[in-house]
């Protein structure tokens, strides 16, 4: 079953996310893989910007009992589409829970700023960042989302 879990992990990646979630889905029933499994689904989702359908999958992967970098993955997934969705206020508090959690978790940082900007906390969201860039100049973490950061820095209100 580990196998198709991988298999399916390939293929989201590869872009065919039906594929991936027929997968998935079969991997739900089996104790070991339920919390995985159900967030590779949400990913695949979120992948697809179909964030309204992710959000139920990150919570039911975080329900059935996510640990350690898949919890943190599956809470960071979670605080965004929040904030995709415009549900600033949830995304705030999931992003400040993580920050409590994973407080050296600097790829959080650009997100909840973002965040606190939809929410006219402009002043705090640009303290937020020059914090980030005066303690954590670039490193890989922030790189990883540099796409995304970039397409934000151009859309500050967009989703």
């Amino acid at each position: 079953m580990e196998k198709n879990l991988h298999t399916a992990i390939a293929l989201r990646k590869a872009g065919e996310y039906e594929k991936s979630r027929e997968l998935l889905e079969g991997l739900i029933n089996s104790t070991e893989l339920k919390a995985r499994a159900l967030l590779n689904i949400a990913w695949s989702w979120d992948n697809q910007g179909a964030e309204d359908k992710a959000e139920i999958y990150y919570q039911a992967a975080l329900e059935a009992g996510l640990e350690g970098e898949d919890q943190f993955d599956a809470l960071f997934g979670l605080a965004c589409t929040y904030r995709c969705l415009g549900k600033y206020t949830l995304a705030k508090a999931h992003f400040v829970e993580i920050l409590t959690a994973w407080p050296d978790a600097t790829e959080i940082i650009p997100f909840y700023a973002l965040c606190l900007h939809n929410l006219g906390e402009n002043d705090k969201a640009m303290s937020v960042m020059l914090e980030l860039v005066a303690r954590h100049p670039p490193t890989e973490n922030i790189k990883r989302y540099q796409k995304a950061l970039h397409f934000y820095a151009r859309n500050l209100t967009g989703a």
